[in-house]
């Protein structure tokens, strides 16, 4: 496909690129996006790149040059946990005792990087984590010799209420800066999509998750 033929916001890309400082990562969330378009950004030297779909994730991964970093984003199966680990650098939708257990319970060689979902609103379509549930977590030893508990992520509301999303935001940076000064391992907080990335970079997100603002709408 000619570079001429692929629509997408660079300019976007560009501006919010050079905004950020060096310790924050973003991940350009490609799916449902064609692998042209993931090419084009390569091009430009972007490397982290964010899937919800393990299908997807596979074929794009297939097609791509391998030095791409693979966020996996989406809700997971527990029936598809070993396929998701062995195709994905970071996996940041643990948000589940189940599916946690599970990944522990196949003792995987690589000892996958995850990040927990703290759940920040009360849609029911939002799963994630308590408070507490992530904190016994972390005390448990037991999770550390089988997977690398490396962040926390979170997604808000889906509102325009803008004093709702930094109340959910205020609620897991305060739990990632508790954590954070115990568990050294804990360098990551996933915050921020296309909608609210600039509100998340004021509550110390060092990992931002766009796609529309970046590829355009999906088709």
């Amino acid at each position: 496909m000619s570079v001429k033929k692929i629509t997408m916001n660079l300019e976007n890309y560009i501006r919010i690129k050079k905004s950020l400082s060096k310790e924050i990562r973003l991940v350009a969330v490609s799916k449902g996006q064609p692998v042209s378009k993931i090419l084009y950004l390569y091009k430009y030297g972007h490397r982290d790149f964010g899937e919800n779909y393990l299908q997807e994730l596979i074929q794009k991964r297939a097609e791509l040059p391998k030095d791409i970093i693979w966020h996996f984003l989406g809700n997971i199966q527990t029936n598809k946990i070993k396929e998701i680990c062995k195709n994905s650098d970071f996996i940041h939708s643990i948000s589940r005792p189940k599916v946690l257990n599970k990944i522990v319970s196949l003792r995987l060689d690589n000892k996958p990087k995850i990040l927990l979902q703290l759940k920040l609103g009360e849609e029911e379509s939002k799963s994630g984590f308590t408070s507490e549930e992530i904190k016994n977590i972390f005390s448990e030893d037991s999770y550390k010799e089988t997977v690398q508990i490396q962040g926390l992520m979170g997604i808000s509301e889906n509102t325009d209420d803008i004093n709702m999303i930094r109340k959910q935001f205020l609620k897991i940076s305060s739990l990632y800066e508790e954590l954070s000064g115990t568990y050294k391992d804990l360098k990551f907080l996933s915050l921020g999509m296309s909608k609210d990335y600039d509100i998340a970079l004021d509550f110390g997100s060092n990992i931002i998750r766009l796609g529309s603002i970046i590829f355009g709408e999906r088709k």
